[in-house]
């Protein structure tokens, strides 16, 4: 056995490199699901490669509607059809009415001439119609006996729900099920890819989302943990001074950052004032803004005296606006951008607008704890900003169970002195490094963020109403 490309984005990864030949592999799902593009999109991927493929359907005026609707798409190139790579094979209805023995034949016939290394049979249920359960089964025993002869890899689309695949005698029959369902997710459908079965080779299970778009089928697989295998015990500066002294230097290369706090408080601008330290050093970044679009933060940075467009026309910071995207599409997005830039920071900039997003099988805390881990393999120093919904009162780093699997912990919030709103900034957890444990002043002005010293005289200030020492209430009494 070889194993050989897939020729769909991202299906590779998912099925451990690719698929193997000989093997039968069903493409499943309902009407609409993308099955036709998905393999359509496999041979002329593999005939551009030398492969010798061949196309089978029975359906009506099948040539035609082929070129109509294909030829929308980036892969199919119609010089592979005359350089003979690719070969259209229509299967009679007089010969699909003759049964089993007759189709077997015919397609033999043309294997025989054409000597494929991949062929395409859709849809494999139409050779089958008609017929009741017992003959079903037998046509299918039949033909695929004949097909574990031809030395090739089949793959087979098939119109089925879950149900009834299960039931069908072509599911144990094949060595391989990808089923693709189009399923509503809020006012959209998310088309998901499921490998169900492979024989001889591991794969990454569960839903994978995928979309079809000019340049065909694409699949977007889940991230997955993996150990990291050096770690870097260099600092990387913050951006703002007063954060470097308070984090002892700085954070470690390749560590995640929480920075957590109510809406003002600063989040953005520390975010931000990191990325550009970076771009000032050489160091590219990627910047991915849930709060504001490309063209905002343009105009925001602006107002602080830094021009972002410098560095966008050098390739050297890419920003991602990611709400029309799915969360497993947007981390494609981001591992990608990384590696076209070489970035070297990262800031994700609103974590909570993700949850929108989510399918139901994803939580959050499972889906940032992969994204986390991901990065953090590339050696990626990466800021995560999240928004709390308490301005005072009981502190609550995040409320979405992220907190744990941060290197770092940072909390930013408001504090109420003499009936005036002030911002106050405290470093919670520095993985491996000291760090400063006092809660200092944050005032944002035209150069930014700075930290001021810490406050004092006051106690309870993460409670937002802190409270006079004792020592500073006998002041302030002798003052009235």
């Amino acid at each position: 056995m070889k194993q050989v490309t897939t020729g769909v984005n991202g299906l590779n990864e998912v099925l451990d490199g690719g698929f193997l030949r000989p093997s039968v592999v069903l493409v499943a799902g309902t009407a609409g699901t993308g099955k036709t593009t998905f393999v359509m999109q496999s041979i002329f991927s593999a005939a551009k490669n030398e492969e010798i493929c061949m196309y089978v359907t029975a359906l009506s005026e099948p040539i035609a509607m082929i070129n109509n609707f294909m030829s929308k798409f980036s892969f199919y190139n119609t010089s592979l059809l005359g350089k003979g790579n690719v070969k259209y094979v229509p299967i009679d209805i007089e010969i699909i009415h003759k049964g089993s023995d007759a189709i077997i034949k015919e397609m033999e016939r043309n294997i025989e001439i054409i000597k494929p290394d991949r062929i395409v049979i859709d849809p494999v249920n139409v050779f089958a119609y008609g017929l009741d359960e017992e003959h079903q089964r037998q046509f299918y025993y039949d033909f695929f006996a004949s097909m574990k002869g031809w030395n090739s890899l089949v793959l087979l689309t098939g119109e089925f729900t879950t149900d009834k695949l299960i039931k069908s005698s072509l599911s144990y029959l094949v060595d391989g099920i990808i089923y693709i369902s189009n399923e509503p997710f809020y006012d959209k459908n998310i088309r998901y890819l499921n490998v169900l079965k492979m024989r001889g080779q591991d794969f990454h299970g569960g839903k994978h989302s995928c979309k079809i778009k000019k340049d065909g089928f694409v699949v977007f697989p889940r991230l997955y943990s993996t150990a990291r295998t050096s770690m870097l015990s260099e600092r990387v500066s913050t951006g703002t001074k007063g954060l470097d002294k308070m984090t002892s230097g700085g954070f470690m290369r390749g560590s995640s950052v929480l920075i957590s706090g109510s809406s003002g408080t600063g989040k953005t601008i520390l975010g931000t004032q990191f990325i550009m330290d970076g771009l000032l050093k050489h160091e590219p970044g990627v910047i991915v803004s849930f709060e504001e679009d490309t063209e905002q933060m343009r105009q925001n940075l602006k107002m602080f005296g830094r021009n972002l467009e410098e560095f966008e026309n050098k390739n050297q910071i890419k920003i991602i606006f990611p709400l029309e995207s799915d969360v497993y599409e947007l981390a494609n997005q981001i591992c990608e951008t990384i590696e076209k830039i070489k970035a070297k920071r990262l800031l994700f900039d609103g974590i909570g607008r993700l949850s929108r997003m989510l399918p139901q099988f994803t939580q959050l805390p499972d889906y940032m704890e992969d994204l986390v881990n991901c990065l953090k393999t590339k050696n990626i120093t990466a800021i995560y900003t999240n928004e709390t919904s308490n301005l005072t009162g009981a502190t609550q780093i995040t409320g979405t169970g992220i907190s744990p699997f941060m290197d770092d912990v940072i909390l930013l919030r408001y504090v109420e002195i003499k009936s005036e709103m002030r911002k106050a900034i405290s470093v919670l957890k520095m993985r491996g490094s000291n760090h400063d444990t006092e809660i200092r002043e944050v005032i944002i002005n035209e150069k930014g963020v700075e930290i001021r010293l810490p406050f004092s005289g006051y106690s309870g200030l993460l409670s937002g109403s802190p409270t006079c020492t004792p020592s500073e209430a006998f002041v302030e009494a002798f003052k009235k």
